[in-house]
């Protein structure tokens, strides 16, 4: 009974991991930055969950077919709550919106429309952004034109865009 438990909390006691190492990490080690953070946090919870469905494994003799569909239903459960986690981290840290709403409840007297446009430069954002594919790797820089560098973030795009394709029937929020 105890097993059976377990397995079904194994993808929350995972993303409790994951939010736990990306925490510390973040805190800690902040020469990582926040998404490599992400990353980790995510990687060890990944790790924790599999962990626990070894133990349940040979702590109860279990056939190797169903020790692999338990464990790959917890790992797409887990990678939903991973996922969900990430977006959960990138609304507060990137979403404009966000952003300035919490500007606007710092203010004491409010911001202007001009004070608004004046610390969202659309260029400046593109600069920054640019900037941190560049540092990240994630960019490169020849001959004065960007191409892919480290394909990482365009593999998880793509995956985000199948899912999209599979789950909403069109590629982004932009499609008719």
């Amino acid at each position: 009974m105890f097993y059976s438990y377990l397995q079904v909390l194994n993808p929350v006691l995972g993303l409790m991991i994951n939010v736990i190492v990306q925490v510390i990490c973040s805190r800690f080690i902040q020469r990582l930055g926040l998404l490599k953070t992400v990353f980790l946090g995510f990687f060890v919870g990944m790790l924790s969950v599999l962990m626990i469905e070894l133990y349940i494994f040979f702590a109860t003799s279990a056939h190797f077919t169903d020790f692999f569909m338990m464990f790959a239903a917890n790992f797409i459960a887990y990678a939903s709550l991973g996922y969900c986690y990430f977006h959960f981290i990138n609304l507060g840290e990137t979403a404009r919106r966000i952003r300035i709403l919490g500007e606007i409840y710092d203010s004491k007297d409010g911001l202007s429309l001009e004070e608004i446009l004046q610390r969202y430069n659309a260029k400046e954002i593109v600069e920054k952004r640019i900037s941190r594919l560049l540092n990240n790797g994630q960019v490169i820089l020849k001959n004065g034109r960007y191409y892919i560098g480290n394909p990482i973030m365009l593999m998880i795009n793509r995956i985000i865009v199948a899912m999209k394709l599979m789950l909403l029937g069109k590629r982004s929020e932009f499609d008719q």
